[in-house]
């Protein structure tokens, strides 16, 4: 699959399949994708479970090791493993971390109530989401999970699809899927929450999908979802960035459609927003412009992940792909603003 002529250019980077993963294992409870670099695979039978740890820097040469586990995160940036398995007979879970080239534990915590999702947030720190409330816990030190905040009631029996940080770690979002209306039950309804470490105040949102972002602003069909760009912490009295929206504009054969995730190009200075039925919509970050849309992948989506070093994004569909987007050089500047 490629879109060589255009001013996204796709490639197949991979395909789990080939790597002997089962279609049955390809979903969202089974496949996680932390950042760029790495892909868990949890493989269950009555023969036995395992878990599949794939470097993309050599996706030819996975390690499957036999292993139990309700769910596994690779570190985003180094060799460092994440698990977390349900202790029979509660509803409690046990978290455990491991350097896997030293082959050493480096701590463990058991929660006293079922982690429901959870993330690697930056690569020194873990999200934990509880029915209740959400953690961060620290890889360093002999430190225990910390409460963040409590969950809103927007929240209350959504699936929690997705949790992030900004950079400064200040601005904390909690993202999740309600069921759709019974006419339209494909169009789920996404639902988060937006919690300022600094003032200790939340804010409920409805919306599917959202990023963070930092950069310096030069200056101060039918419609069924809305591209915003929001300045968050803006001092009083002092210029700010104008906050920013776009309709995205969904074809007719995707009426039910909608964003499962937003990634940020900062080299490129984008926000690609990807629907789980597999369209990608470039906007310009700045001024939320549209200036691309295309179908990178027949199969619905079900992961996402910056890629750093090419200014675009890995994908994974239900098929197995692991699909790269990126910006085409070549053709992108007669579309996509200049960038300085």
């Amino acid at each position: 699959m490629a879109a060589a002529n255009g001013p996204i250019a796709m490639r197949e980077a991979l395909t789990l399949t080939s790597l002997g993963i089962a279609p049955q294992f390809i979903t969202f409870t089974h496949v996680t994708m932390e950042s760029d670099r790495y892909i868990c695979v949890r493989e269950t039978s009555p023969q036995g479970n395992s878990l599949v740890m794939i470097d993309m820097a050599m996706p030819s040469q996975p390690l499957r090791k036999p292993l139990t586990v309700d769910s596994a995160l690779m570190n985003p940036s180094t060799r460092i493993l994440a698990i977390k398995a349900k202790i029979p007979g509660t509803t409690q879970d046990h978290l455990q971390i491991f350097n896997i080239e030293a082959h050493t534990k480096i701590k463990a915590h058991q929660m006293p109530e079922q982690v429901v999702f959870w993330k690697w947030i930056t690569p020194k720190l873990l999200g934990l989401v509880t029915q209740a409330s959400v953690y961060h816990w620290s890889i360093e030190g002999d430190s225990k999970p910390i409460k963040m905040f409590d969950r809103t009631a927007n929240l209350a029996n959504n699936q929690i699809i997705n949790y992030r940080c900004d950079p400064s770690e200040k601005w904390l979002l909690l993202i999740g899927n309600a069921p759709g209306a019974p006419e339209r039950p494909q169009l789920v309804k996404g639902n988060m929450q937006l919690f300022s470490v600094d003032q200790q105040r939340t804010e409920a949102l409805e919306a599917h999908a959202a990023s963070f972002a930092t950069f310096k602003a030069s200056n101060a069909e039918t419609i069924t979802s809305k591209l915003q760009i929001i300045e968050l912490g803006a001092q009083p009295g002092k210029p700010g960035f104008l906050n920013k929206k776009n309709g995205i504009f969904f074809p007719p054969d995707f009426q039910d459609d909608f964003p499962v995730a937003i990634q940020i190009s900062q080299k490129y200075g984008h926000v690609y927003v990807i629907t789980k039925l597999g369209l990608l919509f470039v906007y310009d970050l700045e001024t939320a412009r549209g200036v691309y849309i295309y179908r990178i992948s027949p199969d619905p989506i079900i992961l996402t992940a910056e890629s750093s070093t090419t200014g675009g994004f890995y994908a994974i569909n239900r098929r197995g792909q692991v699909l790269h987007a990126t910006v085409n050089n070549a053709t992108a500047v007669r579309i996509f603003p200049t960038q300085s």
